[in-house]
C-alpha cells in the first residue's frame, strides 16, 4: 500500500495543498479553526504523519527539547518536569527526557544522545559537581554544543554555559532556620553537606549558620543521601539517638536539605511509633505538592517550581515562533519567591544570562511545637 501523502490530504479535505501543509507543519498562517479542523480530521483518518525530520530541515530546528534531571522518582525533579512539558506542549515542540541517577557517566552518554537527536536545547535541572575532570568534560559537550546553535539552561547551578535559574540556598534555609527558633525549637539534628550536591551543602550551611547566630549547636549531624531511601537512613539515626540520649521536654528538630529525604525520614519515624512533631519534628526544602498532603504536612522552604520552569521554557522558545504561542511568563524574581529578573550581562541589549530564587518559609504540622495547658 502506498504511503499516504500531504496532496492525497488536501484532496480529501478539499483545501489547496499550501492550506493542508500550513495547517499540519505548524505555519504560523493557519487558516480559520473550521479549515483547520477539516484538514487535521482528513489526514487522522487517512493515516498521515508529518515528517519530523522534513519538518526540522525547513525550520532550521527539530522541535525536540532535551530536559535532564538527576531522578524522576523525586517529587521536586518530577514537579519540574511535568510543568516544562505543560510549558512546551502549545509550542509545536517535544520534551525528550533522560535521568541521571547522578552518574557522571551516565550523564555524558545522555547528554550525547541528545545532542545526536538534534534537540534544540538542553535544560538541566538540579546540582552536582563530579569532579575537575568531569565537570570539565560535560562542559566542553554543552559548549560544543552551544556553538552550535543549541540553547543551555540550568536549573539549580551555573553551567558556565548558557543562562541560568539559581536557587538562593543558604539565604532561604538561614530563613527557615530563623523561623523554627522564633517558633521557639532549641534541639536541632541537621544533614551533612553531601559529596559532590552543592545545593545540599548549601541548604545545611545555611540553616547551622542561623543556628550559629542563635547560640546554638546542632545536637547530631547526620550523613545520608539526597533521596528517599536517604530519609528512611536518616529517621532511623533519629530513632537510634533518641534511644540514647537523655529525656527532653522539646522535640529534635531535624532539617533535609530536600522535600524528599524529609518525607522519607518523616515516614520512617511514623513506622517505628515515633510521635511527629512530639518527639521529632522535621523539616524539609524544596516545596513538592507531596509536603503539603503529609501527615502531619511538611514544615519546607517552598520554591516556585512552575515559575522556575516557564522561566526555562521562555529561554528555550525565545526567539522562536512558538514563543508567543506558549504564552509563557518573565516576571522578575523578588522576595515572595517568583522567578525574577536576575543578574544582566555587560551589554545593555544583552539578554538576561540568570535569574535567582529565594522561596517561602511554610511553617506546617511536622514542626509545630505544643501549646502549654
Amino acid at each position: 500500500m502506498a504511503a499516504v501523502r500531504l496532496s492525497d490530504v488536501a484532496k480529501d479535505a478539499g483545501v489547496s495543498l499550501a492550506t493542508a501543509s500550513r495547517v499540519l507543519n505548524g505555519s504560523a498562517r493557519v487558516p480559520g479553526k473550521e479549515v483547520a479542523d477539516k484538514v487535521r480530521a482528513s489526514a487522522d483518518r487517512l493515516g498521515y504523519v508529518p515528517n519530523a525530520q522534513a519538518q526540522a530541515l525547513a525550520r532550521s530546528r527539530s522541535g525536540l527539547i532535551g530536559l535532564v534531571v538527576h531522578d524522576i522518582a523525586d517529587p521536586y525533579f518530577a514537579t519540574i518536569a511535568r510543568e516544562v512539558q505543560q510549558q512546551v506542549f502549545a509550542s509545536q515542540s517535544q520534551v525528550m527526557l533522560t535521568q541521571t541517577d547522578r552518574v557522571v557517566e551516565t550523564e555524558k552518554r545522555a547528554l550525547r544522545a541528545l545532542i545526536a537527536q538534534q534537540v534544540d536545547a538542553l535544560v538541566l535541572v538540579g546540582t552536582h559537581r563530579y569532579g575537575t575532570e568531569a565537570d570539565a568534560a560535560i562542559s566542553v559537550l554543552l559548549e560544543g554544543f552551544e556553538r552550535n546553535g543549541g540553547k543551555v539552561i540550568g536549573l539549580g547551578q551555573s553551567l558556565g554555559v548558557g543562562r541560568t535559574i539559581v536557587t538562593e540556598n543558604a539565604l532561604a534555609a538561614h530563613e527557615l532556620a530563623t523561623s523554627l527558633i522564633v517558633d521557639g525549637h532549641r534541639r536541632f539534628a541537621v544533614v551533612e553537606g553531601i559529596a559532590g550536591i552543592p545545593s545540599a551543602g548549601d541548604r545545611t550551611g545555611g540553616f547551622v549558620a542561623a543556628l550559629t547566630e542563635a547560640g546554638i549547636e546542632p545536637e547530631l549531624s547526620v550523613g545520608a543521601d539526597l533521596t528517599r531511601d536517604g530519609g528512611h537512613a536518616l529517621g532511623a539515626r533519629i530513632a537510634e539517638h533518641l534511644e540514647s540520649a537523655p529525656a527532653q521536654d522539646q522535640p529534635l528538630c531535624v532539617f533535609a536539605p530536600a522535600d524528599v529525604m524529609a518525607l522519607g525520614a518523616l515516614g520512617e519515624l511514623r513506622r517505628r511509633g515515633i510521635d511527629v512533631p512530639g518527639q521529632v519534628a522535621v523539616a524539609g526544602f524544596g516545596g513538592v505538592p507531596g509536603g503539603a498532603d503529609a501527615n502531619p504536612s511538611l514544615t519546607t522552604v517552598a520554591l516556585p517550581l512552575a515559575d522556575m520552569a516557564r522561566q526555562a521554557v521562555e529561554w528555550v522558545l525565545e526567539g522562536t515562533p512558538a514563543a508567543k504561542a506558549a504564552a509563557v511568563s518573565a516576571d522578575a524574581a523578588d522576595s515572595t519567591g517568583t522567578v525574577g529578573a536576575g543578574t544582566e550581562s555587560t551589554a545593555a541589549d544583552a539578554p538576561v544570562q540568570e535569574v535567582r530564587v529565594r522561596g517561602d518559609v511554610l511553617l506546617r504540622e511536622s514542626t509545630a511545637l505544643a501549646t502549654a495547658e
